[in-house]
């Protein structure tokens, strides 16, 4: 008699077991008919808030961080809906730096509904890539290409093969990894907020960069991405340790964004991006005594009607390698151009695009010209990447540049890594990336060349 009792409970256990995760694996919309009458109100509530995130991620991911907050607050009441954990793995994904926390949220939605959206197994994909997990990630994608045909999306089979490509490479790069040491800059130059666009003097002395932070000049946030305006802030080299970074207000900064580009070798021009409603340029300021002068937009050789985003001087200060996506001249979107110096009308001259060896049909940015005159470093999506931007290298033979080497892992990530800067010693580089070792969003990296 006793065996059959614990024989019977036992049996009622597994069942009550069973039945829990068939519960769990079961897709619960959000209607009324899935709830009691004592839970319409918080229904009816959850409901406003899937409908408010909705509405801000028309927006575009700018806003997919606010649209998180509202999912979140539905995702409370009723955890089981596919739909809801797709759109906040969305979120996650293209919307914040949390980016493997999508995976979750990914991998549940796709539980309670394999065909909650025609585009759930790319971005499984893509989250898993995200995590170096590159075996998921194709395993992902091929069957996102397998049921291509059958759906509504815009992505196409270059777009997969493309991200199949950028999983191999990643496998190869981080079964080799590069001797390097990377360390976060630390606390007294990061915060939970955006910092990149590291720029250097030639002695390490004195650093400036981009941040987005309350302290910004106004204190005000960009409408469309509800984050503080961009400012430039600068932070010395002092007794063996950088100094807390004091924003450089006016005349650099202004209330609109005002973000790094370039220092010339000797420190004494600084090249500045300004939004310029829409149409970004590039400003230079002159440094005269220990005050810099108002910002001045370069001559219209390089500033064009279109989007103008990073620039370098070369070491003699005689020519200017910058990135633009005019069309008439570019190979896609954002390339790379170069503009000498005219001596006679004190100018720069016509842009010069660097070619289809450096350009590809993709973005290329952050460009940066070491001292010695010949090695080029900039990122790129259309070189052989692990995903997102990676860094990459060519050098100048003195016909040609050569094809761009990519920095290698761990320097370059599954995700976007960024303005990269080398000392004139070519011994420690330093540029911006957003790692689970971070303190929030995008920091400041150095990284130690070990040989």
């Amino acid at each position: 008699m006793k065996k059959t009792t614990i024989f019977h409970f036992a049996t009622l256990a597994f069942v009550f077991s069973i039945s829990f995760i068939s519960a769990q694996n079961k897709n619960v919309a959000f209607d009324k008919d899935n709830f009691s009458k004592e839970q319409r109100d918080a229904l009816k509530e959850a409901v406003k808030y899937i409908e408010g995130g909705d509405y801000l991620m028309r927006f575009g991911s700018g806003r997919y961080r606010d649209a998180l907050n509202d999912y979140e607050k539905a995702q409370e009441f009723n955890p089981n809906n596919a739909l809801l954990n797709y759109k906040i793995g969305k979120c996650y994904l293209q919307g914040t730096n949390d980016k493997l926390k999508s995976i979750d949220y990914f991998e549940k939605a796709y539980t309670l509904d394999p065909n909650v959206h025609s585009e759930i197994l790319y971005l499984l994909g893509q989250s898993h890539q995200i995590n170096s997990d590159w075996n998921k990630a194709e395993e992902y994608y091929r069957l996102f290409e397998s049921k291509l045909t059958t759906l509504e999306t815009n992505i196409t089979d270059a777009e997969i093969n493309k991200r199949l490509a950028e999983c191999e490479t990643g496998k190869r790069f981080t079964a080799e990894p590069q001797r390097v040491f990377i360390d976060n800059m630390g606390e007294i130059l990061n915060t939970k907020y955006p910092e990149y666009g590291l720029i250097l003097s030639a002695d390490e002395s004195v650093m400036m960069f981009t941040a987005r932070e309350p302290g910004t000049l106004g204190g005000k946030k960009d409408e469309f991405l509800n984050q503080y305006f961009e400012d430039i802030y600068i932070s010395h080299f002092i007794n063996g340790q950088w100094n807390k970074p004091q924003n450089m207000g006016p005349p650099v900064n202004g209330y609109g964004h005002d973000a790094t580009v370039g220092l010339s070798p000797n420190g004494q021009k600084l090249l500045i991006y300004l939004d310029d409603k829409g149409d970004g340029n590039i400003y230079e300021c002159d440094l005269k005594g220990d005050a810099w002068s108002e910002p001045r937009k370069l001559y219209k050789t390089v500033n064009s009607p279109y989007h103008e985003s990073s620039a370098s001087f070369s070491f003699d200060g005689k020519t200017l390698y910058f990135v633009s996506d005019r069309p008439e001249t570019g190979f896609g979107e954002h390339d790379i151009y170069k503009s000498h110096w005219n001596e006679d009308k004190e100018r720069w001259g016509e842009a010069e695009n660097l070619g289809a060896t450096i350009n590809t049909k993709y973005d290329e940015e952050a460009v940066f010209i070491h001292p010695d005159g010949k090695s080029l470093y900039f990122s790129s999506k259309g070189h052989k990447g692990m995903g997102g931007y990676d860094i990459f290298k060519s050098e100048w033979d003195g016909n040609k540049w050569t094809k761009p080497q990519n920095l290698g892992h761990p320097i370059n990530s599954p995700d976007d890594d960024i303005f990269f800067t080398l000392s004139g010693s070519g011994r420690h580089g330093y540029y911006s990336s957003a790692k689970p070792d971070g303190f929030g969003e995008k920091d400041l990296y150095k990284i130690t060349f070990l040989g």
